[in-house]
């Protein structure tokens, strides 16, 4: 049986590199891509590792590690969409490039590396997962990352029916909180986030933000789960870990009443 291969985005920190090192426990062999190369450099010495610096948000480096890839004449068993950032801004002031750029890597690069790899995907037998969020049905102000998160899901799957007839299969795996660097932005509100006219609601919501971050798990419980997923036969759409029962509440409640609690929260 020939050696499996697995392509991580986002592989140097955080849940990135607990899959990454999951992976290779596992004897598969990693392609390791994030936007910062240098920071790969801890699988240097690999032999069952090829790293590539990919930033998700051009087609320039997207093709260049495809052409890499083509070139090793290697193809791919696993796509694993990990690349993600997380901001907290005012969508009545901040610049229309803010908000572009999360949905560029949370959205539109995954897009890009599905679109771009997939020729080089096992068919049949080849999968995708992809990272999603439990916050995914949150409409709170000053966080853009759930829209997102949500259409991200959409996109999965519209794009698990359409590669069913390709025999791949197309997964979410919506985690709760993650110990990881994107989760510590939560705790540096106060220094990221500026308003002209909201600046009193954001100072409130920096330090309400951190108390309803409920139990955080590490990443390499994740990404052992992760793992299981992408051994599952006839896999579901959607698999869940640590989803808060918090948030399952919140998202089912009526939006009116949403929106009262919001505004009693943040009203000083």
């Amino acid at each position: 049986m020939s050696q499996r291969v697995v392509l991580i985005t986002g592989a140097a920190f955080g849940l990135g590199r607990a899959l990454t090192q999951k992976f290779l426990a596992e004897d598969w062999r990693v392609i390791a891509t994030d936007k910062i190369g240098s920071a790969l450099v801890y699988l240097k010495e690999n032999p069952k590792v090829v790293t590539c610096q990919m930033d998700v948000t051009t087609d320039e480096e997207v093709r260049w590690a495809f052409d890499q890839l083509m070139s090793q004449n290697i193809q791919i068993d696993l796509i694993i969409n990990n690349a993600g950032v997380d901001r907290y801004f005012p969508l009545s002031e901040a610049p229309v490039e803010n908000f572009k750029k999360i949905f560029e890597v949370n959205l539109f690069g995954v897009y890009r590396v599905n679109q771009t790899f997939l020729p080089i995907l096992k068919k049949p037998g080849g999968r995708i997962i992809h990272i999603g969020s439990e916050s995914l049905n949150l409409a709170i102000p000053f966080m853009p990352y759930p829209i997102t998160k949500n259409a991200l899901e959409k996109y999965a799957k519209v794009l698990r029916q359409e590669l069913k007839f390709l025999g791949i299969d197309v997964v979410v795996v919506r985690p709760g909180a993650i110990r990881t660097g994107l989760l510590e932005n939560v705790f540096k509100l106060r220094f990221a986030v500026s308003s002209r006219q909201l600046a009193v609601q954001i100072e409130k919501f920096a330090e309400l933000a951190p108390k309803n971050i409920g139990k955080m798990l590490d990443p390499e419980v994740v990404a052992v789960f992760i793992y299981k997923v992408a051994q599952k036969v006839n896999p579901r759409a959607v698999y869940t870990i640590n989803n808060s029962l918090q948030l399952k509440i919140t998202s089912l409640l009526p939006f009116s009443l949403v929106e009262k609690l919001v505004r009693k929260q943040l009203s000083v």
